[in-house]
């Protein structure tokens, strides 16, 4: 009877605590469900006198606990940088535009430029190949 009341009043403080989490938290507690679950199964089943199977089911919860957290932050991580491309801003850098430009922003800033880089001009071709490679990256995208 003890026990009943004891896993009552854990479920309950759970659920609380679960409510008043956030939500990238309450995320990744759920994803831990099964670690939970089986930490509760080793208690309980230590409170019954079954101590060997208690202490496999407690390195089942620790196991699980770890592996999961692991997994989620190797994927939050990757998603959590949606920012623009480095090589977009660099592009957008050595044409003197903006990231967001639209296709015809660019081609004019890319015109402007180009004709005083040109080889022909007394330009560079190094500079003129920068040119053409930074307007076809912001215009490839």
């Amino acid at each position: 009877m003890q026990i009943a009341v004891l896993l009552a009043l854990a479920g309950l403080f759970f659920l609380l605590g679960l409510v008043r989490l956030g939500g990238a938290q309450r995320t990744l507690l759920l994803k831990r469900g099964p670690a939970l679950l089986l930490g509760l199964g080793a208690v309980v089943t230590l409170l019954r006198g079954g101590v060997e199977l208690a202490l496999g089911l407690g390195a089942g919860a620790a196991l699980l606990w770890f592996a999961v957290p692991s997994q989620l932050r190797t994927r939050t991580t990757a998603e959590a940088a949606p920012g623009p491309d480095p090589r977009d801003l660099e592009a957008a850098r050595i044409l003197g535009v903006s990231v967001t430009a639209n296709a015809a922003e660019i081609r004019r800033t890319y015109r402007a430029k180009m004709a005083q880089a040109h080889p022909d001009r007394g330009g560079s071709h190094a500079e003129a190949a920068r040119l053409t490679a930074a307007r076809d990256r912001l215009l490839g995208r």
